[in-house]
């Protein structure tokens, strides 16, 4: 007997499935455990039960399949279902068996509820389908059945099996599942080659052609496909070893045109009236069949009427043999009474076995007469599928050996296996391992430093990496949900929660940062600040020709007149370092220290260079107040830029100090740039809160087109700015992310033999591994134009990195010795003895250096052709080339796509374009109208 089972949800779909009426014969032998009576009632019972679990899955059903010609009784069945509970541990779970016959075969399906009421927990049934396996052959021994080969040995199983897939395209074609598949694998036996196989299948009718999925297909006259690894009953490599490269072979469209032209219509007339009479003589078998079914449903209407009424008579008969009265009491104090009890209980036992095998009887004879009109419907589906060969043949003696000329093959980056990407692995999980494992409410400081708020899935996400083991996740998680220290910000169907800590940071900045919005300003004279714009004045028109706007000068004006806190919003390329450089001048004229900050170290040189504000990390000031140095007065200027990346605990520390300390804070950012990695976006709350000065006019990007869509970026217009790009031919397209990044790093390498290094370049994309792909491919670009002539291979902090004269490289540590930052870029400019002479790039705001690195002390380098979006914010360069990827959303690309001054590109498969289709307001590029229309890949 053949086992097959599933665990599956859908209650409703498997009840409907179960009484089916294109089922010759139905029988709902037994529905126990279950307060309703019929299926759907039952499974609508599990599935009110199973949202007490959040068991998806509340459902166990099995079939029981014994061979077609062996009279198995009900009593068989019985023990095998018995047996299964035993196994699985679904003794006593409500159970409901129904038996099925069609095509003169007759087989069980039981379904069990998993969810275990008194526990409200569902049942684990590890390796059921290894279980059942076993349980099968144990079957087949026990009934002297003929076991399948397949089931002795799963190697051994008959290849012409077919799975439920390929019956329903078989059903389709109207042919043979079982045929058509002894056809392919006939093609594929008798060939040795691609050109062999390709001859057989066109003897056959059919054409070798290439999927839409870029796998191997065959194509017939009506237009059908069928795939070749799963008709042949191989695997996709071993497909791919014999039949080679498929970018020769026709697409679907081609192969079904060619087809067409080998149309004949005498022969297409001759084979349709052949169908028509086979689907005649069908209809006649169909109805004969019907006929047949009606009167043996009526057999055993009659049967079991007979078979009830005749038990009624008996039972009562029994019942009335029971001595009454006062023999009643005599009887069952001699023992007499029960005696009678028990052979009368013996006799109805007797009756209802007489009667099952009455039924079993009436079941095999109508089984016996079905399978003899069956047989008559198999001869039919014989001659027809003679028919549809001979017809496919016919076709197949027309088909030209035509030749297809290859599409172009899509271009591929070459990478170096010596220079594999390492990511160094986070110090601090064997300690929150450690931590979780005694306490797992401590995964709550661990989720709260990167989310304002979360959910139970967050929790269970976060804590699956220390624990994996499922039941204790559940208990630990229940752990987490009882800690004093959870807040529920949000109820609903799914509540969002909080720290106790982190409600409380973020009301005490929100009340914080309102006083010191309302407090008065520290005074600056207003000669002090006329002077100032008027000197920034002098040197724009110097140097570029322009004047501060007028959104600049309000903005000057509100830094230096607000109260002790106020913020700037300036998109990206606005001139924010402009207006602060304004405003050093007034604060410094007026005897303030103007202090200058920002996350990374990269940032505070850029906020130093361009605003001649002196500036460091914001890590790096918290240090020096913890050791009383550098400490805040009533005296102090302090400038955070890039304050849309700072989280709400860092933030408030710094507003906390500032407030006691009677400073002035300037917060000088977007938020629609990137996000806070850690929990938060306090910039945007306390701007909306307490106002702030915008500049909305950007000056980064030269042509007018570009800074319009820089505007549409910023005011989350994503698509029209796509779209610009598009239109003026900057967004490159390709089949997959390898040809993307081959276009990126030929366009990349034309940029530099054209240009040099007089105008600056960055390749940009969101995931490590694609700058690592990208960095690869640029260099093997350039050393195969003989531009890296002589590498040295050095052992970094990102693993083995070979490295030539011309080169760029990145830093990604800071370190003051070397004068270098985390993010800070150059180009090597000689390589002498194991050590590397780096000539560091400039804005042009300050003196070009060079600095000489001695790798076995400081290795935190790598290329530097591409970064990752992250590094670059507050970055601006000549030609920035973007890739895409499916991980990137608005705030990214805003990014991304705003760090030049003269070109940007966009590169992207097909996933990344329909993200960029799918992503809300991206939906108005069409990704078949980019991969039509896009400019020119130069």
């Amino acid at each position: 007997m053949i086992l097959k089972a599933s665990q599956r949800g859908g209650g409703m779909q498997l009840a409907v499935h179960l009484l089916k009426p294109e089922n010759e014969h139905v029988e709902l032998l037994e529905i126990s455990g279950f307060v309703a009576d019929d299926l759907a009632g039952a499974f609508k019972e599990v599935y009110a039960i199973s949202k007490g679990t959040r068991c998806k899955q509340f459902l166990f059903s099995l079939s029981l399949n014994p061979p077609e010609m062996e009279n198995a009784p009900v009593e068989v069945f019985e023990d095998v279902i018995a047996r299964i509970e035993a196994k699985m541990g679904l003794a006593g779970q409500p159970r409901a068996i129904v038996f099925h016959e069609k095509q003169g075969r007759r087989h069980a399906h039981c379904v069990w509820s998993r969810i275990d009421a008194a526990k409200m927990k569902a049942i684990n049934l590890p390796h059921f389908k290894l279980k059942l396996t076993e349980l099968s052959r144990q079957i087949y021994l026990e009934q002297g059945w003929d076991m399948p080969r397949g089931l002795e040995d799963f190697a051994e199983r008959d290849p012409l099996n077919y799975s439920q897939a390929e019956a329903q395209q078989a059903k389709r074609v109207k042919r043979d599942a079982r045929a058509l598949k002894e056809m392919f694998q006939k093609c594929w036996v008798g060939s040795d080659s691609r050109a062999a196989f390709t001859h057989a299948l066109k003897e056959q009718g059919f054409i070798l052609a290439r999927g839409s999925r870029r796998g191997f297909v065959a194509v017939d006259a009506a237009g059908e496909v069928y795939a070749i690894a799963r008709w042949v009953g191989v695997k996709i490599k071993e497909v791919r070893a014999r039949l080679g490269d498929l970018e020769d072979l026709p697409n679907v469209e081609e192969a079904i045109a060619v087809l067409s032209r080998s149309f004949d219509v005498e022969n297409f007339e001759a084979q349709q009236q052949a169908a028509l009479q086979a689907e005649r003589r069908k209809e006649i078998l169909e109805q004969k069949r019907g006929s047949l079914v009606a009167v043996q449903r009526d057999e055993r209407e009659v049967l079991r009427d007979m078979q009830q009424t005749r038990l009624a008579v008996e039972v009562a008969a029994r019942m009335a043999s029971l001595p009454t009265g006062l023999k009643a009491s005599w009887a069952k104090m001699t023992g007499a009474y029960q005696r009678l009890c028990a052979e009368n209980e013996a006799l109805i036992n007797e009756a209802l076995r007489r009667d099952r095998r009455g039924q079993h009887d009436i079941i095999q004879r109508h089984l016996k007469a079905r399978r003899a009109l069956q047989h008559e419907f198999e001869q039919l589906e014989y001659h027809r599928e003679l028919n549809a060969k001979s017809a496919q043949r016919e076709i197949g003696t027309r088909l030209p050996d035509v030749e297809f000329t290859p599409e172009p093959v899509p271009l591929r980056p070459e990478y170096d296996l010596a220079q594999p990407l390492i990511i160094q692995p986070d110090e601090n999980t064997l300690s929150i391992a450690e931590k979780v494992a005694r306490d797992p409410a401590h995964i709550l400081e661990v989720i709260a430093d990167k989310k304002e708020a979360f959910t139970r899935a967050d929790i269970l996400r976060a804590l699956v990496q220390y624990i994996p083991d499922p039941t204790n996740l559940r208990i630990a998680a229940d752990a987490v949900l009882r800690s004093p220290d959870l807040v529920e910000v949000k109820a609903g169907s799914e509540p969002r929660y909080s720290t106790q800590e982190f409600v409380s940071i973020k009301a005490t900045l929100s009340a914080n940062a309102r006083i010191m919005a309302s407090s008065s300003a520290p005074y600056v004279a207003r000669n002090h600040i006329d002077t100032a714009i008027f000197k920034e004045n002098v040197v724009l028109q110097k140097s570029v020709g322009a004047s501060l706007s007028a959104e600049q000068e309000t903005a000057i004006r509100h830094v230096l007149t607000s109260g002790q806190l106020s913020c700037v919003i300036g998109l990206a390329g606005a001139g924010k370092s402009t207006m602060l450089s304004a405003a050093r001048y007034a604060w410094e004229k007026q005897g303030f220290e103007v202090i200058g900050a920002a996350l990374s170290g990269k940032a505070a040189d850029g906020l130093e260079t361009a605003s001649g504000i002196e500036s460091r990390t914001l890590a790096s000031l918290e240090y020096s107040w913890k050791n009383g140095y550098n400490l805040l007065t009533r005296n102090s200027v302090l400038v955070i830029d890039e304050a849309g990346m700072v989280g709400t605990k860092q933030l408030a520390r710094f507003v906390s100090a500032v407030k006691k300390s009677g400073a002035t804070l300037i917060l000088i950012g977007d938020p629609e740039q990137l996000q806070p990695i850690q929990a938060g976006r306090p910039f945007k709350d306390i701007a909306q809160e307490n106002g702030a000065a915008r500049l909305s006019e950007i000056r980064r990007q030269r042509q007018e087109w570009q800074r319009h869509a820089s505007r549409n970026l910023a005011e989350g217009r994503c698509a029209d700015a796509i779209g610009t790009y598009w239109q003026q031919g900057f967004v490159s397209t390709a089949v997959d992310t390898p040809e993307a990044i081959a276009k990126l790093a030929q366009d990349y390498v034309t940029d530099m033999e054209l240009n040099g290094v007089g105008v600056s370049r960055l390749a940009l994309t969101h995931r490590r591994k694609d700058v690592h792909a990208i960095n690869q491919a640029i260099r093997s670009l350039r050393k195969s134009g003989g531009d890296l002539a002589v590498e040295t291979l050095f052992q970094t902090d990102h693993g083995p990195r070979a490295f030539a004269a011309g080169d760029r490289i990145v830093f990604t540590r800071n370190d003051r010795d070397l004068g270098v930052k985390n993010g800070s870029f150059g180009m090597v400019e000689e390589i002498d003895n194991g050590q590397l002479r780096v000539r560091m790039d400039t804005d042009g705001s300050d003196k070009a250096r060079s600095v000489t690195i001695m790798p076995d002390n400081y290795a935190a380098f790598d290329h530097g052709y591409a970064c990752t979006i992250h590094k670059s914010q507050g970055a601006t360069v000549d030609n920035a080339y973007v890739l895409d990827s499916n991980t990137m959303d608005h705030h990214l690309s805003y990014v991304a796509m705003t760090r030049h001054r003269d070109e940007m590109r966009l590169y992207g498969d097909p996933a990344a374009l329909r993200r960029l289709e799918h992503n809300h307001d991206w939906s108005t590029i069409r990704v078949g109208d980019i991969r039509k229309h896009s400019g020119p890949d130069r």
